[in-house]
């Protein structure tokens, strides 16, 4: 018997995000379980070469206005999610707050979309789902947009 009483949805509001939004709310309707939106501000890494302004590298208030961005579009897509359903800002590299994330809210599964990046992308910069996948406290389910769903709109 599978028992499911918290999801952990990762997002990072991209279109393959939004699926994976789909399967985890139809799962948590099914089980009757609460879904945890995580959401993860990471910053690009740059070249030390150039000079920092205002806050290191970024323009003052720049991390302000992307942490105002974020619980805007959690707050969106919490509008019109499951009853029991919150969101979760984290601050770092993305696998490992998920990671994180789904141990701090004793996540029973952990949902997410890829991006199904090329070849040379993946080889140079990895996957966070995959990542994700081969260190996650939980099982986890990773889809993709435009593959066959189980799941209708």
């Amino acid at each position: 018997m599978i028992s499911l009483k918290r999801i952990l949805l990762a997002t990072d509001f991209s279109a393959h995000a939004e699926v994976a939004r789909r399967y985890a709310e139809a799962l948590a309707q099914s089980f009757g379980a609460e879904v945890v939106l995580c959401h993860v501000l990471e910053s690009p890494d740059l070249p030390s070469q150039y000079p920092p302004t205002g806050e290191g590298y970024f323009p003052t208030g720049f991390r302000q206005t992307q942490e105002a961005h974020a619980r805007s579009e959690c707050e969106r897509l919490l509008a019109d999610a499951v009853p029991k359903a919150r969101y979760v800002l984290r601050e770092g590299r993305a696998f490992l707050e998920i990671i994180a994330c789904a141990r701090d809210e004793q996540a029973d599964l952990i949902v997410m979309g890829t991006h199904g990046r090329g070849a040379i992308a993946h080889l140079l910069m990895g996957s966070t789902a995959e990542r994700v996948v081969r260190q996650a406290p939980c099982p986890v389910l990773v889809v993709r947009e435009g593959e066959h769903d189980f799941v209708l709109p």
